[in-house]
């Protein structure tokens, strides 16, 4: 008898208490017939009452107690060695702050199964209490290394098509293992959080694999933009990051105007809010000795993986940013700008 596959659902948690009862009720009873499932929580250190809760009412969930909060990025790899101990096939990246819906993995493992070449899947992610809206239908990439959920905010429609995107939400997404084993990890462990996501789905397009939206997939996250901007710092380092590490070289130089200008433009934003400090910290990090010194192997690493030229990677990248919390008169010119601009330069990559 053939062995069944194995998906492992990993929960990366910090003080999480406040959303299991929401989460681990509907999440626990999910039963496959062909392939085994298991839920795995990676608990960063939380100071509530977060993993006692679990063990007295959840046993059936797998922990990893952490002795200090490694982040997101790092919780989720801890999660992925895990994944690979266990000879699993694909992981489940769930957030805490979710609910899913009955039956969520089922459209996801099906679509893995059919196409051999997938890297990642992503559920519909609904907003949770305003569960008619959207969160996110598949995340988007701008050309300056921005990340935007499509559709946030809009009103969900039915029937809609699988399609590819540039990257998923790590707020809810399948991945395969063997596409991450060619990858040779999970996250980029120098990020720490924020946009990792965006560097996953870019680095498995550079190796050959495909991101997809699965519209039957479907959870619900309680998703607040204004708690996610107050982490500016991680945004605007890991952004930068992943342009200068995933770029071919000759990209960069095709990009460098509109990339100075948005520079500039940030540096305008981060002093009328109050987060100059944290944008002149993000260039410190950057550009140190020691972190050039890592992004430079981490470049090599990557670039030399690649099965995809960068003609065919970027294409799909966007030059406008459409996201309704952001929506405002400065976001509608610079997206004239920068809109025209990679129109235009994009056809000159032919490498």
């Amino acid at each position: 008898m053939p062995k069944k596959d194995k998906v492992i659902v990993i929960i990366v948690s910090y003080n999480g208490q406040e959303h299991w009862p929401g989460l681990m009720p509907l999440l626990t009873q999910e039963k496959y017939d062909d392939f085994d499932l298991e839920i795995l929580v990676v608990d960063n250190n939380s100071k509530d009452n977060s993993v006692a809760y679990l063990e007295q009412n959840f046993p059936e969930v797998s922990i990893i107690k952490n002795k200090e909060n490694s982040g997101f990025v790092g919780g989720n790899n801890i999660g992925y060695k895990y994944a690979l101990r266990q000879e699993a096939d694909f992981i489940y990246l769930l957030n805490q702050d979710t609910v899913i819906t009955p039956g969520f993995l089922r459209p996801l493992y099906n679509f893995a199964k059919d196409n051999s070449r997938i890297g990642s899947l992503q559920s519909k992610l609904k907003l949770w209490p305003d569960k008619h809206k959207l969160n996110t239908v598949g995340n988007a990439i701008h050309f300056l290394g921005f990340g935007y959920g499509q559709q946030s905010g809009m009103i969900d429609k039915e029937n809609q098509k699988p399609e590819k995107i540039d990257y998923a939400s790590g707020a809810g997404v399948f991945v395969s293992l063997a596409a991450l084993k060619d990858l040779g990890t999970l996250f980029d462990e120098t990020m720490f959080l924020y946009l990792e996501d965006l560097d996953l789905g870019w680095s498995l397009n550079m190796l050959g694999y495909d991101n997809y939206f699965i519209p039957d997939s479907v959870i619900y996250h309680k998703y607040e933009f204004d708690r996610s901007m107050r982490n500016y710092y991680w945004f605007e380092r890991n952004r930068l990051w992943n342009m200068l590490k995933n770029y071919k070289l000759a990209t960069l130089v095709l990009i460098f105007p509109a990339w100075l200008f948005m520079e500039f433009g940030q540096l305008f934003f981060a002093l009328l809010k109050g987060r100059l400090g944290l944008k002149l910290k993000a260039y410190a990090w950057l550009f140190s000795g020691r972190q050039l010194q890592i992004l430079r192997e981490k470049r090599k690493y990557i670039q030399s993986k690649r099965k995809r030229s960068d003609w065919q990677v970027v294409g799909s990248f966007k030059g406008v940013i459409l996201f309704q919390p952001l929506d405002s008169f400065l976001l509608k010119i610079a997206n004239i700008f920068f809109g025209v601009y990679w129109f235009v330069i994009k056809r000159f990559i032919f490498w």
